[in-house]
């Protein structure tokens, strides 16, 4: 009888490695998914932020020009250059580096939640179909309500 020399796995144990993987990555998927979703939440928070801290040095320096500027309840492209000294400038510029990424930038006057009546906030979303809503200030913190947030109208954090 012949001895055999034969190396490597069998079925048996395949399919039990198989089965391994798809439980764990049963476990892994949902909570990889929270962590997508927390993460664009901060980066929609952190455009917006850049977006406010642009359009308050230009409110500032047109304080300063003697031509005050206010919100207007207007939206932004800042993927769309706009000319020299206007607020479409200013936000292209500050969100150029995101290219494609730029987004829409929202700037209005709400209560906030902080007590100050008629405050400039600004919201980002990175295309008119995204559901992901960044504010600053009072930044949203969860990502349901980020989600279920009506681009455009403050949300109170």
């Amino acid at each position: 009888m012949k001895k055999s020399n034969t190396k490597g796995f069998t079925l048996v144990e395949l399919v039990v490695v198989i089965a391994i993987i798809g439980v764990l990555a049963a476990i892994l998927v949902p909570s990889m998914m929270g962590y997508v979703k927390k993460s664009r939440l901060k980066t929609a928070n952190g455009n917006a932020k850049t977006a406010y801290n642009a359009l308050a040095e230009y409110a500032t320096d047109q304080e300063t020009k003697g031509t005050p500027w206010t919100p207007g309840g207007t939206s932004y492209d800042a993927k769309a250059d706009g000319a020299a000294g206007t607020p479409d400038h200013v936000i292209y510029t500050a969100l150029s580096d995101n290219g494609n990424e730029a987004g829409i930038v929202y700037c209005g006057t709400a209560t906030l939640g902080n007590g100050k009546t008629d405050a400039m906030f600004v919201q980002w979303i990175k295309a008119s179909s995204d559901t992901m809503v960044g504010q600053y200030p009072d930044a949203v913190a969860d990502v349901d309500t980020a989600e279920a947030a009506s681009f455009g109208t403050y949300v109170s954090p």
